[in-house]
């Protein structure tokens, strides 16, 4: 088995990508050698004076790497350097991401879909999916829509988690549907003591609502609260930017905030969690707890003053407390249970919508605006503006779709940020806008037809083929529209 590693590759003058390739490739002829791993590196070398070509250059270099033969191959950026955790072997029935704890995010996974730096395809795998699509230009986008490849044709990993058991599901408009709780005795202590929360939902950003882009400056975060308490809120909200995130806040009035992606019109159990001996706030999503080598995203953090007390203010599901102030948002989407336990573990509210609303708005014998606690303890709800939708079809919760993946540590070595620093583009902003916006209004939309817009549509021309570091091969291309 010959592997081929494609490199895209374009030094603009000041030697830094240079002298990156210069110590890759003999990195990888060492680190390649222990591992008894036949290979060459195929750089696909962009020699116009173009916006640079990833997605074009990393074409390039595998058309060139299997006429040579190459049995299968390794997208690989030029400043990554693997550590000996990494394992550059055939991926098998999937292609493999293997650039996972990398230094530049201090050996942490950036998010649970990255998918590159360094990934791994058989031919079969990487034209079935029309190869990197070549409308991204200039930075970003082109690895996140590679994934999104993988996604449409299967290449992923999902679990089934649970099956909505419920027959029914409180349905909130994203405009007056909510309820309200009073603060029972049992309930007073959210969010100072020990805690847990367990809501199973379906969020929907509002059709009204843009989706939070970087590149949109103007383009704000908006949050829709599912569980509120107002004063300095606490809650869990969805936001615009596809995630769910939850804040709360010390007596010293800081902020302690995570969050976790989580893409809109799929059921999901959100668990918010609090150890107050250990002063731990654990976020999960669908049960999964993210350590420390996820980033940003990892689910448990610790904290130094004691939370914030709460005046006898109710919770309220769906919006923060509609009299509060005018224009709030609302949440829109669907819940179907929402269970809260106390610090002595005694499970103190639990909405079952099939069990806890009546179903019959003409009903006499039910309080058709009563929630009805399904705890012992008695904390009914009060709903404004209810509506209910009947499941019909088995709908369940599953996973995110995730990257197959080999864990491996990489080190990556410097060049100035091109990328999102304090959230907003670095370098040509106008081009990565472009590029966000194909990701994220078409390509995530289902609005691009892969088996039209890649590897086989791709516009370019070889001008010539160098020998390079004795046996590798610098392919120098130009790219037409």
């Amino acid at each position: 088995m010959k592997l081929g590693i494609c490199i895209p590759y374009r030094d603009s003058g000041d030697g830094v990508r240079q002298g990156h390739l210069d110590r890759l490739i003999p990195h990888l002829e060492e680190f390649l050698g222990k591992q008894g791993i036949d290979f060459t590196c195929y750089v696909g070398h962009q020699i116009d004076y173009e916006k640079f070509h990833r997605s074009g250059t990393k074409n390039v270099a595998y058309l060139q790497a299997k006429k040579d033969g190459c049995d299968y191959f390794a997208f690989h950026d030029v400043d990554m350097l693997p550590h000996d955790d990494c394992h550059y072997g055939h991926p098998g029935d999937t292609p493999k991401h293997i650039a996972t704890w990398l230094s530049q995010w201090g050996y942490t996974l950036r998010d649970t879909e990255y998918f590159g730096g360094v990934v791994i395809f058989t031919a079969e795998q990487f034209e079935r999916i029309n190869g990197y699509n070549t409308e991204y230009v200039g930075w970003g986008m082109e690895d996140d829509d590679l994934y999104w490849r993988c996604v449409e044709k299967g290449y992923y990993e999902q679990k089934t988690l649970q099956e909505i058991k419920q027959k029914m599901v409180l349905s909130l408009d994203g405009k007056s549907t909510c309820i309200k709780i009073n603060p029972s005795r049992e309930l007073r202590r959210i969010p100072t003591d020990s805690f847990r929360i367990d809501i199973i939902c379906k969020p929907e950003i509002p059709e009204q609502d843009p989706e939070h882009l970087i590149g949109k400056g103007n383009n704000k975060y908006l949050k829709y609260p599912i569980l509120s308490k107002i004063g300095y809120d606490f809650g869990i909200d969805y936001n615009n930017s596809n995630a769910f995130a939850t804040s709360m806040w010390d007596w010293k009035n800081q902020h302690i905030y995570r969050w976790r992606r989580r893409y809109q019109n799929n059921w999901t159990k959100i668990s918010l969690i609090h150890d107050k001996d250990n002063k731990k706030i654990s976020f999960q999503i669908n049960d999964q707890d993210l350590g420390e080598k996820f980033g940003i995203q990892q689910s448990t953090i610790s904290y130094e003053e004691k939370l914030k007390r709460y005046a006898n203010v109710p919770f309220w599901l769906g919006c923060n407390d509609p009299n509060a102030w005018e224009g709030q948002r609302f949440f829109k989407g669907e819940i179907a249970e929402v269970k809260m336990w106390n610090q002595y573990d005694d499970l103190v509210l639990h909405y079952d919508m099939t069990k806890s609303i009546c179903c019959d708005q003409g009903c006499k014998r039910c309080k058709e605006n009563i929630v009805k606690d399904l705890s012992e303890f008695g904390n009914h709800g009060e709903i404004f503006n209810r509506n209910v939708r009947f499941l019909y079809n088995k709908e369940v919760i599953k996973d995110s779709p995730a990257p197959h993946r080999r864990y491996g540590t990489m080190e990556c070595m410097y060049h100035d940020d091109e990328g999102i620093i304090d959230n907003q583009f670095q370098g040509d902003v106008e081009q990565t806008s472009k590029n966000e916006i194909l990701y994220r209004k078409k390509m995530q939309k289902g609005e691009v037809n892969i088996d039209n817009s890649g590897l086989k549509q791709m516009k370019y021309k070889i001008h010539s083929i160098d020998t390079i570091y004795n046996r590798h091969k610098l392919i120098n291309v130009r790219f037409n529209g």
